[in-house]
């Protein structure tokens, strides 16, 4: 095995796929979109509706997050974060404009 590592080095080819996935991870941006149930200045709760199932997730807010728009209750949003030991930080906030009503259909 130290011939095979020795051998990579040598020929500058990138390192097995399981030593660089655990370093993504710990650096990747996720995203999580839904309707903020409650915001404060610390913390932001977002929830969303997939197959009938109820996801709520809440994200540490700091200095450094950016927000595009006002946040409120009952709001879209897509929230970039990124996860650590101490939970989900929010990197950015984009507000959602609102669904448009569909058009009605008049009666001749």
């Amino acid at each position: 095995m130290l011939s095979f590592t020795v051998i990579l080095g040598v020929l500058g080819l990138p390192a097995p796929q399981s030593v660089r996935a655990e370093d993504a991870s710990a650096t990747a941006d996720a995203f999580f979109a839904g309707t903020v149930t409650g915001t404060s200045s610390a913390k932001l709760t977002v929830a969303r509706v997939v197959r009938n199932q109820t996801e709520s997730r809440s994200f540490k807010v700091t200095p450094q997050t950016k927000f595009e728009g006002k946040v409120a209750n009952n709001v879209r949003v897509t929230v970039r974060y990124i996860s650590d030991d101490d939970g989900d930080t929010a990197t950015l906030v984009v507000v959602r404009p609102p669904v448009p009503a569909p058009p009605q259909k008049s009666k001749k």
